[in-house]
């Protein structure tokens, strides 16, 4: 049963999208803030010129034509409006406009109206840092914070190209650098916005670390990599992802005293979301070379395999 409430509740959501998409699309010929009743008017002017306009100066029949022509398309321009007031397209921009506002003066505009489509990765999840500047303007943040709060908005709803967004954002972000003296609490959040900005956005960046590498001896005892030799042990990983959810996979390799690679061990971490960190563990074998170990994380990406150690 909640299934299908679930069902109808998205068929619903579709069809609300698309008749606001075909509404939008007819905002030319009535222009922004539609009303029926000035809608109608104009209608009626511009029928009335040129039925003045063919009686005055064309000879009948052909003004007769012509003036039966204008009357047709002034019933159909009629229905035409029914058929969009029905729709609720004259009653659309008002509400939006109202709503617009209200989010605008609320303690938080930059929550999106719509439920955004994935988390946010903590490197450019920005509420907190966005309260604490709307606390040091009581409320209402300037007019320089705008074009980053609208690309922000499209960032929580919008998975496809958040890295073309986030490059956005960082455009948007110099009007507000630019309102703090260097050094103040509110450049100091600038700076630090900034900086993670461009740590989403940079390509040699995997947004990954491995917070914790444990050896264990076969008594559950921690024990150094290189005390374990000729000995079968368990490592445990601690991995936490600040980026994009990803498919992850460990590569626990044991290195000689020459750092040449004397054995490896694979372990599935599988998916891991944003702000995530996961435990890992595997059995591994230590052989007597082993003076030290080393870690790495592979990120599958659309086919392509990114390292960070």
């Amino acid at each position: 049963m909640t299934q299908d409430r679930l069902v109808d509740h998205s068929n619903a959501t579709t069809e609300r999208e698309t008749d606001s998409t075909f509404l939008a699309g007819i905002e030319f010929l009535t222009g922004r803030d539609p009303n029926l009743g000035s809608f109608l008017l104009v209608v009626g002017i511009v029928t009335c010129v040129f039925i003045a306009l063919f009686q005055f100066t064309l000879p009948d029949p052909i003004s007769h034509l012509l003036t039966a022509g204008v009357l047709i398309v002034t019933v159909l321009s009629a229905v035409f409006a029914a058929l969009l007031d029905r729709l609720g397209y004259f009653e659309q921009s008002p509400v939006a406009t109202a709503e617009s506002s209200d989010r605008r003066t609320t303690g938080k505009p930059w929550v999106p109206s719509k439920q955004p489509s994935a988390p946010l990765p903590p490197v450019i999840d920005f509420d907190a840092e966005l309260e604490v500047y709307t606390d040091m303007y009581d409320g209402a943040l300037p007019a320089a914070f705008g074009p980053f709060i609208e690309d922000y908005r499209r960032l929580q709803t919008n998975t496809e190209n958040r890295a073309t967004i986030a490059s956005d954002l960082c455009a948007d972000l110099n009007p507000i650098g630019a309102t703090f003296e260097a050094g103040t609490a509110g450049d100091r959040i600038y700076e630090e916005m900034s900086e993670r900005l461009f740590q989403y956005i940079s390509p040699q960046h995997t947004h990954l670390t491995i917070d914790r590498v444990t050896f264990y001896d076969e008594t559950d005892t921690k024990t150094p990599v290189e005390e374990l030799e000729e000995r079968a042990g368990r490592v445990e990983l601690v991995i936490t992802n600040e980026g994009e959810e990803a498919e992850i996979e460990a590569v626990v390799e044991l290195l000689d005293k020459d750092d040449s690679v004397i054995a490896s061990r694979t372990c599935a971490v599988g998916l891991l979301t944003p702000g995530a960190t996961k435990a890992v563990e595997t059995e591994v074998f230590v052989p007597a070379e082993a003076e030290r170990a080393s870690t790495t994380l592979r990120v599958s990406d659309s086919g392509q395999t990114v390292s960070a150690t």
